[in-house]
């Protein structure tokens, strides 16, 4: 289908739907006041004809309120009133003699109704064909405030078929009477029916009337229609031309072009864009063309640059497998470094322990050497007396014999102290030779002092046998008691040099341990530098590693990169043959 057909069929369709919603709308609305004027009809009627039957009642309660008042005034008794109410009533006619009232008490009880034998009876339970107890409806809505209507179905008088009748009933409070009367409405119904006839008539002629006119009117649509695609498709058609023209690559200036079709709406401006679009389009392929070879050219350089990028890229890769094997092997040999290096923190350490170990045996051994020149000292003392005594002995040679004792018992002290001289001597012999090379003079020393300590033996020996000579020999006790005191002298001297030798060896003691401790010191940070230097290891070992991996990866990145510097070269090639392809291609376009 032509887009001139489907415009027309289109502005057709929308007429076409927008008459029958219409169409629809106005039937719709026709039926309804049809129907709305039928029901207007019947509600008039049934109002008339409960005005009627209002006003009749009301007439014959004002008989009532008449007689009523008759009573009031003492003119009549009540039964006279009742009674003269009831005559009255009962003679009232309306609607040519057709329409009568009747009484009901409100228990049911039939007071007026056309003299029948039902006055005087009750009626309470009267039904009628539809089951309604219609007496005691027409009480019950009676005794309403303004009466009430009450619908049943009754027969005319002579007839035996019930028909619809209206009834109105109001009360008679003083009596206590219910009034009402009724007519029957089938009337209405046929009355109705006509109404309704007629108006369906009249809404036929209405709808024929109005088919004719959307008849007409939809065939002024078409009409419309078919001139208004007209319009709207020349101008497209015109523009399908010359874009039928730019599909062969021609997008030369048309001198043809049709100005009668430009216009200021929506195919106006579609017209002047393709005026836009042909001139874009010639611009564009003039760029293309001079794009494409300027493609061609920088494809060729692009080529040559992707093969000197992936030299270089695999002279890097090699550089780097280089690098990644040195790291390799420097990781090994900081591996056995770090190991040596543990190596000589644990010797350090035990190293540690044994200059602490000797620093504690040199401690003691100089609190042995003080102690040991405190008891020299005392031995010196004790050859001061010695000598005291073998002065007095040689003075007083009578009281010798008294001090024999005495001078026993302080050469027992003397070999004693000889004794524990030298073996404290020995001791520190001992310890001068645990010392190695620091306690070499102090070895010497302490040989010297045990020497003394022997010598000192000897003569607390000898000093026995004089005493035992002077016990036995009294005569010879001065001479013996002068060598004594020379001796005592010469002891005492020696005891002396002794205790100097000892100070001297605690001295000497005293800076091995300050030594020693310097030492401890020493070897203490020499372990922790040594510690550093592990840890710095370590962290060489860490960094190699990591310049390793590294190294391997920027390899297979640089190979990654010869691979695709080879792509590029490939690629590049490929795109100068496009480029070339697209001169060509460009070269089919026609352009001013």
């Amino acid at each position: 289908m032509s887009l001139k057909n489907k415009v027309i069929f289109v502005v057709v369709a929308i007429s076409l739907l927008t008459t029958l919603c219409i169409g629809i709308m106005m039937v719709y609305s026709m039926v309804n006041e049809s129907k709305r004027q039928v029901e207007t009809y019947r509600a008039t009627l049934t109002q008339d004809i409960e005005k009627q039957l209002k006003d009749q009642t009301e007439s014959a309660v004002s008989v009532i309120n008449y007689v009523y008042s008759l009573q009031q005034n003492g003119t009549l008794t009540e039964e006279q009133a009742k009674k003269e109410a009831a005559d009255r009533v009962r003679a009232m006619r309306y609607d040519n003699g057709a329409g009568y009232f009747w009484i009901d008490t409100y228990d049911g009880v039939n007071v007026v109704l056309l003299g029948r034998p039902t006055e005087g009876k009750s009626r309470i339970n009267s039904v009628d064909p539809n089951g309604t107890r219609f007496i005691e409806e027409m009480i019950k809505n009676g005794r309403k405030d303004g009466g009430g209507f009450t619908d049943l179905m009754f027969a005319k008088p002579g007839e035996d078929t019930p028909l619809p009748k209206r009834n109105y009933t109001v009360a008679f409070a003083p009596y206590q009477w219910v009034l009402g009367t009724g007519v029957w409405i089938d009337h209405i119904d046929a009355m109705v029916a006509q109404q309704e006839e007629e108006a369906n008539a009249a809404l036929w002629s209405g709808l024929m009337k109005m088919g004719a006119f959307v008849l007409v009117l939809q065939i002024l649509f078409i009409f419309i229609g078919y001139v208004f695609a007209n319009k709207i498709i020349q101008p497209i058609i015109s523009v399908t031309d010359r874009l039928k023209v730019f599909a062969t690559g021609d997008f030369r200036t048309d001198s043809s072009d049709d100005a009668r079709f430009d216009s200021n709406d929506e195919i106006g401006e579609m017209r002047q864009a393709m005026r836009t679009l042909q001139s874009s389009i010639s611009t564009m392929m003039k760029k293309v063309m001079e794009t494409a070879q300027q493609v061609t050219d920088s494809a060729g350089q692009l080529n040559d640059s992707a093969s000197q990028s992936a030299e270089v890229s695999n002279s890097v890769a090699n550089s780097m497998v280089n690098v990644a094997g040195n790291c390799s092997e420097q990781f090994t040999e900081i591996e056995t470094a770090n190991g040596q290096v543990e190596t000589l923190g644990q010797h350090m350490m035990n190293f540690v322990n044994t200059i602490q170990h000797s620093s504690e045996v040199v401690q003691v051994t100089q609190e042995k050497a003080v102690a040991e020149a405190k008891t020299v000292d005392g031995a010196v003392e004790q050859m001061k007396l010695i000598q005291t005594s073998v002065t007095q002995s040689a003075a007083v040679i009578t009281e010798l014999g008294e001090e024999s004792d005495r001078i026993g018992k302080i050469v027992d002290t003397i070999s004693s102290i000889a004794a524990q001289t030298n073996l404290l001597a020995l001791n520190a012999a001992i310890e001068a030779a645990r010392a190695g090379e620091h306690g070499r003079g102090f070895a010497v020393v302490a040989d010297e002092v045990r020497k003394l300590a022997e010598q000192s033996s000897e003569s607390a020996g000898e000093i026995a046998g004089l005493i035992t000579s002077i016990q036995e020999k009294s005569q010879k006790a001065v001479a013996v008691m002068q060598e004594g005191v020379g001796r005592v002298e010469a002891g005492t001297k020696v005891v002396q040099d002794s205790g100097a030798s000892f100070n001297e060896i605690a001295e000497m003691v005293r800076k091995v341990v300050e030594a020693s401790q310097e030492m401890d010191n020493i070897v203490n940070a020499l372990n922790e530098n040594t510690k550093t230097i592990g840890g710095a290891i370590q962290t060489v070992a860490v960094k190699s590693s990591s310049v390793s991996s590294e190294a391997e990866s920027v390899s297979a990145a640089s190979e990654e990169l010869t691979a695709t510097m080879s792509e590029i070269e490939s690629s590049s090639g490929v795109l100068a043959e496009m480029a070339k392809d697209m001169l060509k291609a460009v070269e089919n376009f026609k352009m001013n």
